[in-house]
This record gives C-alpha cells, sequence and structure tokens, in this order.
C-alpha cells in the first residue's frame, strides 16, 4: 500500500524537479547578444565562456560547444572554433546511439532534463563552418572532409527517425496511432557551393562542375525550400588572366524556439486537445488512445520555432569604390531549421502527450489511496489541486536550440586583377539604405591561386 508520507514525499520530489533540471536558461544571453549586435564576437566568446559555471550542465554541453565554436569561428579564432565545433559533432553522434534511454527518461520528467544533442540542421550545419574555419586555416582537404561528412549524414538522420518512429509505433505509452513524416531536405546548396569552391581551389575542375549540378539539383527538387531565383554558377568555371574572388555571406540569425501549451481532457479511450486563443480555450482535435478512462483535465508544453529573420535585403560587393556585384542567396537556413523540425516536433508532441497522460493517471490513483487513508474531503480537495499543479509544473518545454546560427547565405563571385585593392561587403535594407559594412583594406589578390574565399557575417 502507498503511504501517506510516500505520497507527500512524490510531491515535494515533483516540486524539486519543476524548479530545478527542467527548465531552459536563458538570462546567459542577454549580455552576450549585446556584443554580437555590436559585432564584438571575442567579447561574446568571453561573456559565453564566463557563464557556462551558471547556466550549462553536463548535460547542456552540445549547445554550450555550438554557440561557443559558432561565436569563435566569428571572431577568427579558428582552431578554438574547429575544436568545439568537433566536440559538439561527436557528442552529437555518441548521444544518437543512446535515443533508447533518452526515451524512457523522457517518458518520466520531460526533455531538459535529457543530454541535449542538436537540432537536425544544427548537426548538419556544424560541418558547414567546420569546413569555412578550416579553410580560413589553409586546411581545404580537412575541410572538403567535412562537407562529405554533411553530406553523409542526410543518410543518419533518416535511419535514424526510421528507428525512433518504430520504437513509437511499438511503444507500450503511445495508445494511437504513429505517423511517419516526411521531411524535403535532402541535399544542402550551400554545402555544394563550398565544395565546388574547394575543387576549383585544388584544380579539380571536374569535381567542381559535379558540385555546381548538385547544387543546381538541390534548387530545382527542393523548391519548397529555395523558394529564391537559382543563381547561375557557369561563370566560376570560367577562367581568365584575372583572379576569381568568391564570397559567402551569412546574416540574420536562426530561429529560437519559444513554448506553446495544450489543454487535454478525457472521455473513455478519446482525449479532447484544446489550444489558447485570445484568452479562450478552444478545442483543436480529437485523438483516439486506448485505454484511457474519462475525467482526466491536464496540460502539457512543447516548443515551435519562431523566426527572427534579418534586417538585410541586399548584399553588395565593391572594389576600389565601384559596386561589382550583388551578392546572391544561396540558403535560408532559417526555412531549412523549420522544414527539419517537423519531424522531431511530432515525435515530441506525441512524447509529450503520453507523458502527461501517464502522470495524470498515476496521479489519480495516488489520490484515489490518499481519500482512503484520509476520508477525502477538504483535504482530498486540495491534494488534487495541490498535485496536478506539480505535475502541469514539470511540463516544461525545452526550449534549448543553438543562438548563433544565421538566418541566410549569399554567395558570388568576380574577376579582378591581381594586386592589392579595397573590397567591401555592403549590407543594405529594404529602403536600400546602408546598414553596415565589412571591409577588406589592402586586400592582396594573388596571380598564383585559382580563387579566393572571402566570408564575411551579419548576424541582424
Amino acid at each position: 500500500m502507498i503511504s501517506i508520507r510516500n505520497i507527500i514525499t512524490l510531491l515535494l520530489l515533483l516540486t524539486l524537479i519543476g524548479c530545478s533540471s527542467i527548465s531552459t536558461s536563458k538570462e546567459q544571453y542577454k549580455e552576450i547578444d549585446n556584443f554580437v549586435n555590436l559585432e564584438l564576437f571575442s567579447e561574446a566568446v568571453a561573456s559565453l565562456e564566463k557563464s557556462k559555471e551558471e547556466h550549462y550542465d553536463e548535460k547542456d554541453r552540445v549547445l554550450f560547444w555550438i554557440d561557443l565554436g559558432l561565436l569563435q569561428h566569428y571572431a577568427y579564432q579558428d582552431s578554438l572554433a574547429i575544436t568545439n565545433l568537433t566536440r559538439a559533432d561527436f557528442a552529437i553522434e555518441e548521444l544518437y546511439t543512446k535515443s533508447i534511454s533518452k526515451g524512457v527518461t523522457s517518458m518520466l520528467l520531460n526533455d531538459n532534463a535529457l543530454d541535449y544533442s542538436g537540432e537536425d540542421y544544427e548537426n548538419l550545419y556544424i560541418n558547414v563552418f567546420k569546413a569555412l574555419a578550416y579553410y580560413r586555416e589553409g586546411m581545404r582537404g580537412s575541410a572538403l572532409v567535412e562537407i562529405r561528412r554533411l553530406i553523409e549524414k542526410f543518410v543518419t538522420l533518416e535511419q535514424k527517425y526510421e528507428q525512433e518512429f518504430s520504437s513509437l509505433k511499438n511503444s507500450d505509452e503511445i495508445k494511437t496511432e504513429v505517423e511517419e513524416i516526411p521531411v524535403n531536405f535532402y541535399s544542402s546548396a550551400l554545402a555544394h557551393y563550398i565544395s565546388m569552391i574547394l575543387f576549383i581551389s585544388d584544380g579539380e575542375y571536374d569535381d567542381a562542375r559535379i558540385s555546381r549540378d548538385k547544387f543546381y539539383d538541390a534548387f530545382d527538387n527542393q523548391r519548397e525550400l529555395y523558394t529564391f531565383p537559382k543563381p547561375k554558377l557557369d561563370n566560376f568555371l570560367t577562367f581568365s588572366d584575372k583572379t576569381k574572388i568568391s564570397f559567402i555571406t551569412f546574416t540574420g540569425r536562426a530561429p529560437l524556439k519559444y513554448e506553446y501549451i495544450f489543454q487535454i481532457d478525457t472521455f473513455k479511450n478519446l482525449i479532447v486537445i484544446s489550444i489558447l486563443e485570445n484568452g479562450i480555450w478552444k478545442e483543436l482535435n480529437t485523438i483516439p488512445w486506448y485505454g484511457v478512462e474519462g475525467g482526466i483535465h491536464a496540460k502539457f508544453a512543447v516548443p515551435k520555432l519562431k523566426k527572427r529573420g534579418s534586417i538585410v535585403h541586399t548584399v553588395q560587393v565593391f572594389v576600389d569604390g565601384k559596386h561589382k556585384k550583388n551578392l546572391f542567396k544561396i540558403e535560408s537556413l532559417e526555412d531549412i531549421a523549420f522544414e527539419t523540425f517537423k519531424r522531431e516536433e511530432g515525435i515530441i508532441y506525441l512524447k509529450s502527450l503520453a507523458r502527461t497522460v501517464s502522470k495524470a493517471i498515476a496521479n489519480e490513483a495516488l489520490n484515489k489511496e490518499l481519500d482512503k487513508k484520509t476520508g477525502g474531503g477538504d483535504w482530498g480537495g486540495l491534494t488534487r489541486l495541490l498535485s496536478g499543479a506539480l505535475i502541469n509544473a514539470t511540463e516544461n518545454a525545452d526550449l534549448r536550440i543553438a543562438h548563433y546560427f544565421p538566418s541566410f547565405a549569399y554567395g558570388g563571385e568576380i574577376e579582378i586583377e591581381p594586386g592589392i585593392h579595397n573590397i567591401e561587403i555592403v549590407y543594405k535594407d529594404r529602403n536600400n539604405q546602408t546598414i553596415a559594412v565589412d571591409k577588406f583594406e589592402n586586400y592582396e589578390v594573388s596571380k598564383y591561386k585559382n580563387i579566393e574565399l572571402l566570408e564575411t557575417v551579419f548576424l541582424q
């Protein structure tokens, strides 16, 4: 039999859990964001490192390493960026192998209590930024390895979700039908753009043409994600006595997560799910849930993405004070973040719903046992109110996500006479007003290189 002492202990445990390890820390980003907005990336790195002890547990190590590695790359601390992004990359791979035990734990508490293993788009774009960091370190071979690793991850992610959906379908906790969610992102134009440049740099022109064609295919076959005009890259593979300068420019910031709350009411073998609109709970849909009894009322929360976008509308290249060209958009990282999150969002929704129902059923059993011992009455009503509130307190959405990936990637190339030049990347808003300029003054253009790559970033 369950004693009153055990019930009280459980309630206290729920209180402690709800107030500690299962909510997302955001306080540290205020100071870091101020430095990023001022493009003081070295100071942003120092602020993030200073915040580690207070705001990052061991379970948050992937998140910490991703943000730290990105900020270090923006600060031209590329060797350190490679180290920390590699740590994140290997940790994500390791955590994927522990998905079964992860699922069990999340059923008991919530995803905040688990090791953060990165969103799918984070897992992919880690390798993009490692490639760019290797390039700046003069290690083009290692940069190509990172691009190949990114491409291989598409297969790994598909296998991961096949296993996850199979696990959900066979789970004792999921009492409803499980539908697999397709994702239409399997080829990154940005990755192929970078590989094309790397191959040209090494004089591997046939491989560069293959990368160019794969770049085109990414646009042609994933039109929901590549909604902007497909760039023409043919000039990259025509040569003269001038030197090619290629560009990659990142703007804006990728999406963040916010908490979205659902309410459930149960009937025999049925769950009614409601959402809050204009202060009123409105029925969203009903889900058959085999074995559930009527009378359960509870809430659960899931993460959803919201875009941050960019204030930049046009990116222009000037050489020695003269406008040479506008860069073209290569990739919308924010759209890809939304697309790749669809599957994870569906899995989180089902797990959160199952966890809430299980907790509510267990809570009702405990309260009935307590009623037998106390006679119910006011004491029984109070304990039901308290235990229900505590269960709701443990249902916090996991809002962890990397904060410093960009929102968009732009590219392009120019041909320029070898020698010393002043190159400017000019960022303009929708009103054609200049909002920022990146300058490469007295930049030496070598006549001995097939192509050079300049990377800039403006995270607004």
